[in-house]
């Protein structure tokens, strides 16, 4: 057998060798790109799922407290027992609870009459009292002509006898998505029912068709879905899904695959023209090849030695190693690719912080640490004071300059190993490992007093900002649940600072160490742990 025919030979493996490597890698983007696409889209649709509970819980919540109203249940005792006229009730629920954040509210008697609230809201009263019937007080959804209904009923007893029901209700129309979810042509939050979609976030999918797990919307974009589960949710109820568009997804894929293709093409048109001269020095070249070939089949990208001679066998070896060189770029965008899908799923878009998912990842790491090395865990949680009012005045653009101006402040202004989340709103919190908590104390005024004197910027318009910030400790001895303790402990020192008029720190009791530095600093204090609320945000 001649040199030329061997040679046409091995060139013709490596040719069928380095198509296959190309379409492997390209499989192998394919999978990590769509992997990372499907765990991103279930971790975000469990972390809408949980917001969504939440928000059932806390309707629940806000009904039991006004259910265990001692002057309420004084009220509907005379009402339903003596017989007194209801007018003063609904005054009385109005001065002690009408900052309780609901859409409907509504009291009926055991019997089933509307003592207080939406009497021609005939569907809340008559799903209600069918859920009684069925199942008992608690958090249900139902549909309504404009919408579905959040609900949530508690009993009020009286010297244990029942005297009525307390109902408070939240609509979840198209309002209520687009404040779960931002207004966006990537991210969709939708009720469906019979496979059309009903309301959403985004008005120019109302109307679109939900099929095979997918959802076509406008100009052909298309979303990956997959359903936030509603408990206790009835056939009539639509259901709630949450979608990722894989239009941009299939885009990367198919810009990828063209350049693969056009690499996989150019590499063999490159092997097959300088095989056809490459005669002198062949056997050197040729094991050289060879030995090349044997590592790719053995699953590794060798680094190839680029030789200096002009021989066409040697040549072709560098142009070999120009391929496998570019065959490693892809690689390498790739990896960065899926990186930047982890990334995405651990930080908050419009601020770059880490986000509470990442929260709940990160802290029994934290906790271990804080054990072993016998040190505090700090947190202090900062809410921004008079949000709502920058938002009224300056629309929803001015209050997102406003956070990511307060973003930057603690940026520049924390230390190395603080960590910085942003935990939903105008809420963020900084964790951080210590031997001191007083550190962590002194850098909460830090910021109180930075973010007093730093107002933000919005189309030349200066924002004044405060912040106010609850400070707590956690020395990692108090076993499970020590994150939850540790936010519940910031939460209630937060409330006495917003309390306490607002921009101002106040440590939480829990902070042992930080007691000395409290004397000389006029805009702290410190809440025991018996202290309980939270105040309304503004």
């Amino acid at each position: 057998m001649s040199y030329r025919l061997r040679l046409l030979i091995n060139m013709g493996m490596l040719v069928v060798l380095l198509g296959g490597i190309m379409a492997q890698s390209f499989r192998t983007a394919h999978d990590l790109i769509v992997e990372g696409a499907e765990d991103h889209l279930r971790h975000a649709s469990l972390a809408k799922e949980q917001a969504v509970h939440s928000q059932l819980d806390d309707l629940l919540h806000y009904s039991r407290i006004v259910a265990a109203d001692q002057r309420l249940q004084e009220y509907l005792y005379i009402i339903t027992e003596v017989g007194a006229s209801h007018e003063g009730l609904a005054s009385y629920l109005d001065r002690q609870f009408a900052s309780l954040p609901r859409d409907h509210r509504m009291v009926l008697s055991s019997q089933g009459e509307v003592l207080v609230g939406d009497e021609d809201f005939a569907e809340l009263r008559e799903s209600v009292w069918r859920h009684l019937q069925s199942k008992g007080p608690g958090g249900f959804y139902f549909r309504s002509a404009r919408g579905v209904m959040m609900a949530a009923v508690a009993p009020v007893h009286f010297e244990d006898e029942l005297l009525a029901y307390v109902v408070m209700a939240r609509l979840m129309d198209s309002n209520w998505l687009r404040r779960q979810e931002a207004l966006s042509d990537d991210r969709l939050l939708f009720f469906e029912q019979g496979g059309e979609v009903l309301w959403s976030s985004n008005d120019r999918y109302r109307g679109a068709r939900l099929s095979d797990g997918q959802l076509l919307g406008h100009n052909g974009q298309s979303f990956r879905v997959r359903e936030i589960a509603l408990p206790d949710r009835d056939g009539q109820v639509p259901r709630l899904w949450f979608g990722i568009s894989e239009t941009r997804l299939m885009r990367s894929l198919e810009r990828y695959e063209k350049q693969a293709y056009l690499l996989a093409i150019l590499g063999i048109a490159i092997v097959m023209l300088v095989g056809w001269r490459m005669l002198r020095n062949f056997n050197r070249a040729f094991s050289k090849l060879m030995h090349t070939t044997q590592e790719m089949i053995d699953g590794k990208l060798p680094v190839v030695r680029r030789s200096g001679s002009r021989s066409q066998m040697d040549r072709l070896v560098n142009r070999f190693a120009d391929v496998l060189d570019a065959l490693r770029r892809e690689q390498e965008e790739v990896k960065r690719v899926y990186r930047k899908l982890q990334e995405t799923a651990i930080t908050d878009s419009l601020t770059g912080l880490y986000n509470r998912r990442y929260l709940d990842e990160m802290a029994p790491a934290l906790f271990a640490q804080v054990e072993r090395d016998q040190r505090y865990l700090t947190a202090i949680l900062l809410d921004l004071d008079f949000f709502k009012a920058v938002n009224d005045r300056y629309g929803h653009l001015g209050g997102d300059a406003v956070l990511v101006h307060f973003s930057r402040l603690l940026k520049h202004n924390s230390r190395a190993n603080d960590y910085l989340f942003r935990i939903g709103g105008e809420e963020f919190l900084i964790l951080n490992v210590t031997e001191d908590p007083a550190d962590s104390v002194a850098l909460a005024d830090k910021v109180r007093q930075l973010v007093a004197g730093s107002p933000a910027n919005y189309r030349g318009v200066e924002i004044p900002m405060s912040v106010s910030a609850g400070v707590s400790c956690s020395d990692g001895r108090s076993g499970e649940g020590s994150l939850s303790r540790l936010m519940r402990a910031a939460d209630k020192a937060l409330y006495e600072a917003k309390s306490g008029g607002r921009n101002r720190v106040v440590v939480h009791g829990s902070c042992r160490e930080a007691g000395e530095i409290l004397k000389h600093r006029a805009h702290l204090t410190v809440v025991s742990s018996s202290q309980k609320g939270r105040p309304e945000k503004h």
